[in-house]
């Protein structure tokens, strides 16, 4: 798995966008998923949720997670190995009620100020469909 510096730098952007744009909301940074969620029952998703998988950024509401926000470059597309640690980390997190929100990175660096991206972000944080 190739992971570009420039995502550090993408996940970054996003968090401060964030911050500044939902202030009720609380945020942090690839938080391991242990951290956040308990041990799933199943033995295919256990392995995973013991190793060092992380959200890229965990969304807080009243203390209690809602959601992740996962940016991603190409690889999270083409990378079979990627395509199933990503689908492990969506069912761990459906199991425990926690809407996951992905996109490509470009989505960061040309989209954040459109007013679609902010809606967006409001239904998965506040479950708002």
């Amino acid at each position: 798995m190739e992971i570009c510096q420039g995502d550090e730098k993408i996940i970054e952007k996003l968090f401060n966008y964030l911050v500044d744009n939902f202030p009720r909301l609380e945020f942090k940074v690839k938080v391991k998923l242990k951290e956040l969620l308990p041990e799933p029952e199943n033995k295919w998703l256990k392995s995973f949720w013991k190793n060092n998988s992380h959200a890229d950024i965990s969304v807080f509401r009243h203390g209690k997670l809602v959601c992740i926000i996962e940016p991603g470059g190409w690889y999270h597309a083409k990378d079979k190995k990627q395509k199933v640690r990503d689908t492990k980390k969506d069912k761990i997190c459906q199991e425990n009620g926690v809407n996951v929100l992905r996109f490509f990175n470009n989505v960061v660096e040309n989209d954040l100020e459109n007013i679609k991206f902010r809606r967006l972000v409001k239904k998965y944080a506040y479950g708002t469909w």
